[in-house]
């Protein structure tokens, strides 16, 4: 008995330690959108600009190997909970669907972490803001190929059905069985509801815009249309409005701080 207690002690690591590096990441990601609209900072508020701003700094090479190494926790974490199904989706339609959609939402994490490692290793001399760049130069390469724009227009479909997720997930408030809140107060327990409805929403809208730009770039065989989460941001200031993007800029800091939350009172198995 004391072993089993062990190995779930030792497994709920995973999610917490993930959690907490998501938090950093989407709150700083929130802050660093809303310091650039004030014109307090040069743009930059996506994953790949934060991590090559922190790697400048000792003290930032520290942060970015925690985000990582969190972040490899997490995708461990969802890749067993996928598998194992501790939440008892079960292998119907709609339990695959669920467990489909934890497998699709690593994608993001996984990136993050090729990332972390290029900047860490060396092996990218990308600085901030550069990296769409590169993206864009990738996309440009996969297009000349005669099967590239299929490929790109699949991917675009593959993030806007993750978006599509973040929605359902907020609005049903799916991350209620992951989250143990007895230990909170009536209050704070509405903050948290508040904080994940908010910030799956946000983090929905940044994909389905990243998604769109993505299939479009597919179509019309233009790699220039690619764009990353700081350009997203971009598109909802200048084409939908500023009151919007600050709203979804104040949406992605709620998603990290609900991370933070959920990764205080994580319930690795629906007790």
């Amino acid at each position: 008995m004391q072993e089993g207690k062990k190995k779930n002690v030792i497994i709920h690591y995973l999610p917490v330690l993930g959690c907490i590096s998501t938090g950093i990441i989407y709150a700083a990601i929130g802050i660093i959108a809303i310091l650039s609209f004030l014109r307090l900072k040069n743009a930059g508020a996506d994953e790949s600009s934060l991590l090559a701003f922190l790697n400048q700094y000792v003290l930032g090479k520290i942060l970015v190997w925690i985000i990582m190494l969190g972040t490899v926790s997490y995708i461990i974490w969802r890749i067993y909970e996928t598998i194992t199904d501790p939440y008892e989706y079960g292998k119907n339609w709609k339990g695959l669907a669920k467990r489909t959609g934890i497998a699709l939402s690593t994608i993001a994490d996984a990136l993050i972490v090729y990332a972390a490692v290029r900047y860490l290793t060396g092996m990218g001399n990308i600085q901030e803001n550069e990296q769409l760049t590169e993206q864009r130069h990738t996309v440009q390469n996969i297009l000349q190929e005669s099967w590239g724009p299929m490929l790109i227009i699949v991917m675009g479909v593959v993030v806007a059905i993750t978006a599509f997720v973040q929605f359902f997930y907020g609005i049903t408030r799916g991350y209620r069985e992951r989250l143990e809140v007895e230990e909170f107060s009536p209050k704070m327990k509405k903050l948290i509801h508040i904080l994940g409805i908010t910030g799956y929403f946000s983090r929905g809208v940044i994909l389905g815009i990243i998604a769109y730009f993505y299939i479009n770039a597919g179509i019309l065989k233009d790699a220039q249309q690619i764009v990353d989460t700081d350009k997203a941001f971009d598109f909802i200031g200048d084409n939908i409005g500023h009151l919007y993007f600050i709203l979804v800029a104040a949406g992605t800091i709620c998603y990290g701080l609900f991370m933070f939350a959920l990764g205080k009172s994580y319930d690795i198995d629906s007790d």
